[in-house]
């Protein structure tokens, strides 16, 4: 992958990673949650860890020669897909809290 191109993914998998870090933070974990709750906080914890891996790994292979890269398109491309797929889930919960009852309190 040309250095542009990297660039712009390891910038897009910067704001995911601030993204499920401020996500995480605002939540609070109780036992008595709903199913789907936990869902959420759980695709929450996994998307900030596969962006933060993605975001690594980006890093580190920007800083690499291309000829002879350990590191696949593919090893960024995994966990930065994973990350985007949380947030897509996450999004979701947007609609899902929409419909609860007590989305108001």
């Amino acid at each position: 992958m040309p250095s542009a191109d990297m660039v712009s993914l390891i910038s897009f998998l910067a704001v995911l990673l601030i993204f499920f870090s401020i996500d995480v933070r605002s939540r609070e974990s109780a036992h008595s949650q709903p199913w789907h709750a936990h869902l959420f906080e759980w695709a929450s914890r996994l998307g900030g860890i596969a962006a933060a891996l993605a975001l690594t790994l980006g890093w580190v292979d920007l800083f690499l020669p291309d000829e002879h890269s350990p590191i696949h398109v593919a090893l960024v491309a995994g966990p930065g897909s994973v990350a985007v797929l949380c947030a897509i889930v996450l999004g979701l919960e947007m609609l899902w809290q929409r419909d609860s009852p007590d989305a108001g309190s």
